[in-house]
């Protein structure tokens, strides 16, 4: 029997006819393929194999994200690259920044970072918890809280070229440079 090529989106089909395996996701009672890759079917489970292996995150990774929560002391990051690799990860992965691994003696993790802002970042764990202590790692990329305008650096302080608003970030040595 030929096997079935699929791409992401590809309806495979109902939960009543299969299980979903790896590489294939349930939305609204049907099943579709997340990955492009050969169909298989092995007692009522559907899998999709991937064409290409998808990158993981793992101890010691450098990464990049964007801050899209900040709760006391801790900051969620949506893992979106890791370096050296030029795909996407296998999922949108969240990340955690606890306020010890920034590196900085600051009381409060929004003095080091804020919401919407684009960091580089080392994973510590699978969970994955993240650092930015090296000097290195920290803010690439930042917005004004006021406007949401992009911040260049300037002399070590970041400024809003529109509202003309200072902030302080725990910046990575790369900011603004378009490189990681």
């Amino acid at each position: 029997m030929r096997k079935r090529v699929v791409f992401p989106g590809d309806r495979i089909g109902t939960i009543e006819e299969f299980k979903a395996g790896k590489g294939v996701y349930e939305e609204n009672r049907e099943l579709f393929a997340f990955v492009a890759g050969f169909l298989e079917l092995k007692n009522k489970v559907v899998n999709v194999s991937s064409f290409r292996t998808i990158p993981e995150i793992k101890k010691d990774d450098i990464v990049i994200g964007r801050i899209v929560d900040i709760r006391g002391n801790f900051a969620m990051v949506e893992i979106v690259r890791k370096k050296g690799e030029s795909r996407d990860l296998s999922y949108t992965n969240h990340g955690f920044l606890h306020v010890s691994n920034v590196g900085e003696r600051v009381e409060n993790i929004g003095n080091a970072i804020n919401y919407l802002d684009i960091i580089k970042a080392r994973v510590l764990d699978p969970s994955p918890r993240l650092s930015i202590k090296e000097p290195e790692m920290g803010v690439l990329k930042a917005f004004c809280s006021s406007c949401r305008n992009e911040l260049f650096l300037d002399s070590g302080r970041l400024k809003c070229r529109s509202c003309g608003k200072e902030e302080i970030r725990k910046v990575s040595d790369s900011y603004g440079k378009g490189e990681w």
